[in-house]
């Protein structure tokens, strides 16, 4: 969450200062007098007692320590180092505060130099930290060079700076851009479990091999992406969070097969989960609510949920996931999940058939995200017509929302969505996401086809609004009850 500190007053000069730094008087070229006018004098009762020029319009160097301390740890890493130069009242805050150390571009603008800078902070600062962040660690390839950066970075974890870190957020660059070689996590990363409540974890491999003492006890978020990981350390990791509330999965190598078994987590992200192949198997999460699917790639993914009572949140589901099954219930006709309240679905044209046969399977469906993305060419399977005598389940008492992404009033568009204004009974909100301009004209000419005043719930309203492609799916926001 982005946070708005306030601005730290600059330092007022003495007047005897100011007369030092003062330039030379420029004189008239007519008279040959001093062409200046008298320079104010500094009010003494504008002086603190501790001999530092301060207004009494900072009002902020008054705070208590405390209070500063949390202000600076907010800081970006140079700016926070900076306080120190403001006033004597400042200096020893910096080491006071919890450190929040983000080793980016404008930390060090030399890539490899951001590593002896980020030694010296670790060094210099006695912790504990509140947030580290490296993104994409870059070695030296030459092998002397390699190892003592190495050993620099495996020195890091066990820094005094970085015991009782909270947030963790560190990836490393490949070794080996042809063959994707990853680096190795470094051991020492593990020291920090016992403190961290955040942790994402980036590029590179983990060991073969945990200690079975490992201990998360109090994360409860976890990211891992596009890293190399075998299925024992990855159940010896999530085994040792007794916390946990949200994992994202993404781009998982050199394994084609995960099981995820907490009793704990609430929310489970896979994007593009594999990055070759691979089946991930949900095997007992009595608390999990949301199962979230951002980006699955094209037929490399099988879902298969075997117990997950209280899952109400679920998608994308998309043409590109080769099968999805929960509770040994694959998605076919006939068979139906309860739990689901929230669904998003994701299919290259508005195919009605295609959506009311996954409809079947959600009986209790309130809430129906249906977005089509043209890019994906992908060819659909065989859906059977729909038939008034055999009606969908849920749209007569269930589904209250509608919203439709990348609507563009095409006739195949409004024959989709008039479906739903004809047949579902106490649908409250439609809501479509449009990519062009919209007109009162256009709106009004959509009532008409949509036939709105046929429709079945007399309560159900339209709105059209902008697509908004800058959102995406947060697996860790919990706050929202719906993410899509």
């Amino acid at each position: 969450m982005n946070r708005t500190v306030a601005a730290i007053p600059a330092v007022r000069k003495t007047e005897a200062e100011a007369q030092v730094a003062a330039p030379a008087p420029k004189r008239l070229a007519s008279a040959g007098t001093a062409g200046r006018r008298p320079r104010k004098r500094i009010r003494e009762d504008k002086l603190v007692s501790d001999g530092d020029l301060i207004s009494h319009g900072d009002l902020i160097s008054k705070l208590p320590d405390d209070i500063l301390g949390t202000i600076i740890s907010l800081l970006p890493t140079k700016d926070g180092a900076r306080t120190q130069a403001i006033a004597r009242r400042w200096r020893p805050l910096w080491r006071l505060a919890p450190l929040n150390l983000h080793a980016s571009y404008h930390l060090c603008s030399k890539q490899f130099k951001s590593l002896s800078v980020v030694s010296r902070i670790l060094s210099d600062h006695p912790g504990p930290a509140r947030r580290f962040v490296f993104s994409l660690v870059r070695l030296h390839k030459a092998k002397k060079r390699h190892a003592e950066e190495s050993a620099q970075i495996e020195n890091w974890f066990h820094s005094r700076a970085l015991r009782n870190l909270k947030e963790l957020d560190i990836s490393f660059d490949l070794l080996d851009y042809v063959h994707e070689k990853l680096y190795p996590l470094p051991s020492s990363v593990f020291c920090l479990a016992p403190t961290l409540l955040v942790a994402t974890i980036g590029f590179c491999k983990f060991p073969k091999e945990i200690t079975h003492s490992l201990s998360f006890p109090l994360l409860k978020q976890l990211n891992l992406r596009r890293v190399s990981i075998c299925q024992d350390v990855f159940h010896g990791v999530l085994s040792a969070c007794h916390l946990l509330e949200s994992l994202e999965l993404q781009e998982i190598r050199d394994t084609n097969c995960l099981r995820i078994s907490s009793a704990t987590l609430r929310s489970v992200s896979l994007c593009a989960c594999f990055a070759a192949k691979g089946e991930l198997f949900i095997e007992d999460a009595p608390l999990l609510e949301r199962l979230l699917l951002p980006c699955p790639r094209e037929g490399r993914e099988t879902i298969r949920i075997i117990k997950a009572p209280k899952l109400d949140i679920l998608g994308l589901l998309s043409p590109r996931i080769s099968q999805t099954e929960i509770a040994n219930v694959v998605f076919q006709r006939n068979n139906t999940i309860a739990t689901v309240k929230v669904l998003a679905l994701e299919f290259p044209v508005p195919d009605l058939n295609a959506v009311i046969d996954v409809l079947r399977c959600f009986p209790c469906l309130e809430k129906l995200h249906v977005i089509w993305e043209k890019y994906l060419n992908i060819g659909m399977k065989n859906a059977r017509q729909y038939d008034p005598l055999d009606p969908v389940k849920g749209l007569d008492t269930h589904l209250k929302k509608l919203v439709l992404k990348n609507y563009e009033g095409s006739e195949q568009d409004v024959g989709f969505a008039k479906f739903f204004i004809l047949n579902a009974k106490v649908l409250k909100e439609l809501k479509f996401g449009v990519s062009h301009r919209i007109n009162k004209q256009w709106v009004a000419d959509q009532y008409r086809l949509l036939e709105m005043e046929n429709r079945a719930s007399r309560g159900a309203q339209l709105e059209f609004i902008q697509n908004d492609y800058g959102s995406s799916l947060d697996a860790h926001d919990l706050s929202t009850a719906d993410p899509f």
